[in-house]
């Protein structure tokens, strides 16, 4: 590594103008329901959402009703996550282009089952 530069590869969130309540409006009104208006706030990217969700579903404080299109598909977001991560880790980017589309496909079915 260079003594004065550095490579820095991450994953930004681009939501648009309305934000991620406009990209996901039923997770975000999930998301304020179960008190987490700070993820709401802070708008993480989606890779970083997932670990929001694997929280939220081991809170006994959040309904296990509420809970159930999380948990059908939390394993895939764990492991979808964790795969983007080591392409991260090992600069591949192309691979972890691919893997964010799929997280992003399972955010879709996320919002999806969220419907009120």
């Amino acid at each position: 590594m260079s003594r004065f530069m550095q490579i820095d590869v991450k994953v930004v969130p681009v939501y648009g103008s309305g934000g991620l309540r406009h990209a996901f409006p039923n997770l975000a009104s999930w998301l304020k329901a179960c008190g987490r208006d700070r993820l709401l706030r802070e708008e993480p990217p989606l890779y970083q959402l997932v670990e929001g969700l694997e929280r939220l579903a081991t809170d006994p404080a959040v309904p296990a009703a509420t809970k159930a299109g999380l948990m059908r598909l939390l394993p895939r977001f764990s492991r979808i996550r964790d795969e983007a991560r080591e392409h991260l880790l090992s600069y591949r980017l192309k691979d972890l282009d691919a893997c964010l589309y799929r997280l992003e496909d399972l955010f879709q079915d996320l919002e999806k089952e969220l419907e009120w």
